[in-house]
């Protein structure tokens, strides 16, 4: 993974993918970034346009080997690629700086105000509502969040037969 960020819009020619940030109200996009990825088959370039408050990083990826899937976290949004299709399959907006980790065969995607559950192809399993501060326990099947607003709510991290 190699990154080149610009403090400037570049042209969008030569790219597999471009991506453009989502904004607040008042912000424009004033620069771009350059993802060079490449994973044994999978060779792709992804331009992103930017705020300029935003900067990416390796932190902002996550990278699932068996889907060829690349999850990415900006500042009020998450996405993932599809590496191997070279298209966006997810562009969901975030309150703020989303957390996006893998446990065992699933991703879960932490937000202020929500946490999302998605398997290894970025599908769906669950999403509950949470707010700050939120305590959680983590079983093997969920997690339970205990919330002063939402008051408890189940994460399930696998689909119920």
């Amino acid at each position: 993974m190699e990154i080149k960020n610009y403090d400037h819009i570049i042209p969008s020619e030569d790219f597999d993918i471009v991506y453009i940030e989502k904004k607040y109200h008042n912000e424009e996009i004033v620069k771009s970034a350059v993802l060079l990825f490449e994973n044994n088959e999978v060779k792709i370039r992804i331009k992103f346009d930017l705020t300029n408050n935003s900067i990416i990083n390796e932190n902002s990826f996550l990278f699932i080997q068996e889907t060829n899937l690349l999850f990415y976290s900006g500042n009020i949004e998450w996405s993932a690629f599809d590496l191997s299709n070279k298209n966006i399959i997810r562009n969901e907006i975030a309150t703020q700086l989303p957390y996006i980790e893998r446990r065992n065969d699933v991703i879960l995607i932490f937000d202020d105000l929500y946490v999302e559950c998605t398997n290894l192809k970025g599908v769906t399993i669950d999403k509950v509502p949470v707010d700050p501060p939120t305590e959680s326990t983590d079983y093997d099947d969920r997690i339970e969040f205990n919330s002063s607003i939402f008051g408890k709510q189940i994460l399930k991290l696998k689909i119920q037969p």
